[in-house]
């Protein structure tokens, strides 16, 4: 009895370890199995958009991608990600190396503009896949493809408009997209001697750098190229404000200090924090064979004579609300010998001493020819050129105001952007 059971019981244990043998062989392989599938099969990576695919190049939020990998990797893994048509870099992306850990399987990315104001048409970048950590992932597809409009407050060309440029291009071998959008500007103002000690606090000039939003005039015709600037012309705006405001609404010593002027400006609720102030100037005519630009119009002055002057065109919200007393009829009251008298707000009364119209105040002489006559003159010619080689427009023109002593020089300089 004993002895049987001792033989029953050693064919139990190789049994028992005849199983165990077996079950770490099948283990063994199946890991075995695993591993050769995840180092020969090919582990694909998919990307696309999560939500909009279009942003403008101001844009601060970016557009967000999500990286999808078909089987969650092993072990720590990395994945590169490349721009195509970002040459401008215009974009970057947040991180262009994915950190994948073992076990993770998605991530997102967003790719997020450089605000380097460069383009005047919409640009269409593709992202992609690049160079992983393993071999075997490799991307799914070419990846997906986004698209960079211009700033937000740069106006969308229309087709008609494309085609002008388009047809430029073919006729006069320039692509003038280079000179639209938001384009950098450089501008001087050498101030004459008097005007220096008596408006510009002794300094001999003012130099100032920005940006300008140019697009193609309506005025453009098929062999005439006819730029417009709507914003910032000149990149002057800022200091034409700022000589409009000391020689009316923010002027103690004479424009406040006279009747028409105090009344307007008290009648209108002037508040310096609130209002604005905006440019344009249009009828910017390249002449290719040249390489000159005309930029003078006949105008009229604020008494109507006619006078050859860059065509600003102005938006002041105080003036905005005086014209709007003028064209109600409106009064206004006035001091006179100790008793308030009323005063229709008309164009003899705006003329006589209430009006803070830009035009009136603001490039009032004839600029086509010396009409101060000061020794030495002051005056230089206008002028304007282009050259796409050198990847400039300039300008040069006198300038002045009411009540100057004489022009003031002005020089600017935009730079265009690179072909794209």
């Amino acid at each position: 009895m004993n002895k049987y059971i001792i033989k029953n019981n050693k064919k139990m244990k190789l049994i028992k370890t005849s199983v165990l043998l077996l079950l770490i062989v099948c283990l063994t392989a199946a890991c075995s199995t695993e591993n050769k599938a995840d180092e020969e099969m090919t582990n694909s990576v998919a990307l696309s958009v999560v939500g909009n695919a279009f942003m403008n190049e101001d844009d601060t939020e970016g557009i967000t991608l999500h990286l999808l990998i078909a089987f969650a990797p092993t072990k720590d893994e990395t994945i590169n990600l490349d721009i195509k048509g970002n040459e401008d870099e215009i974009v970057h992306l947040e991180q262009s190396t994915i950190q994948l850990k073992a076990g993770q399987k998605e991530a997102t990315v967003k790719v997020i503009s450089n605000t380097k104001h460069l383009l005047s048409v919409p640009k269409t970048l593709s992202v992609s896949v690049g160079n992983t950590s393993n071999p075997r992932i490799k991307a799914a597809d070419a990846g997906v493809k986004i698209t960079v409009n211009p700033d937000s407050d740069v106006p969308q060309l229309s087709a008609h408009q494309l085609q002008l440029i388009e047809g430029y291009k073919q006729k006069y071998g320039f692509d003038l997209t280079n000179l639209m959008g938001k384009v950098p500007v450089e501008a001087t103002v050498s101030f004459n001697t008097e005007d220096k000690e008596s408006y510009f606090k002794g300094e001999t000039q003012f130099t100032t750098k920005g940006y300008s939003i140019i697009t193609l005039s309506e005025k453009a015709t098929e062999e005439t190229p006819v730029l417009k600037i709507i914003d910032n012309p000149m990149g002057l705006t800022s200091f034409f404000y700022d000589v409009l405001k000391r020689k009316t609404v923010e002027d103690q010593e004479f424009f406040l200090q006279q009747p028409y002027g105090n009344a307007i400006v008290q009648a209108i609720g002037y508040d310096a924090t609130k209002e604005q102030f905006s440019m344009t100037l249009d009828d910017i005519k390249l002449v290719p064979s040249s390489g000159k630009i005309d930029f003078l119009v006949q105008r009229p002055n604020a008494y109507d004579e006619l006078i050859s002057a860059l065509p600003f065109v102005y938006h002041f919200s105080a003036w905005e609300r005086v014209k709007k007393l003028r064209d109600e009829g409106a009064l206004v009251y006035v001091k006179e010998n100790g008793k308030m008298v009323g005063y229709q707000v008309t164009d003899e009364f705006l003329l006589a001493g209430g009006s803070i119209d830009p035009q009136r105040w603001l490039a009032v002489s004839d600029v086509s020819h010396d009409t101060f006559g000061n020794s030495p003159s002051d005056w230089i010619e206008p002028s304007g050129q282009f050259d796409f080689t050198k990847g400039t427009m300039t300008f040069v023109f006198p300038w002045d105001f009411e009540a100057a002593n004489g022009y003031e020089q002005v020089r600017v300089t935009y730079t265009m952007h690179k072909n794209k």
